[in-house]
């Protein structure tokens, strides 16, 4: 194993984890948002249902 091999390791793994670090919370945050306009839809859809008739 050359020298720098372990630095260069733990420089990945720590730009890794940062660029987790504010990414996740960024897709839940956007599954939340998905999820609420996805039930608006249905809701949507239903009431247009019920006018119809």
């Amino acid at each position: 194993m050359s020298p720098g091999t372990p630095d260069l390791i733990l420089l990945i793994l720590v730009f890794l984890g940062l660029q987790a670090w504010w990414i996740i919370p960024v897709i839940k945050k956007n599954n939340k948002i998905n999820e609420k306009s996805k039930e608006l839809r249905d809701e949507i859809q239903q009431l247009e249902k019920l006018y119809r008739k």
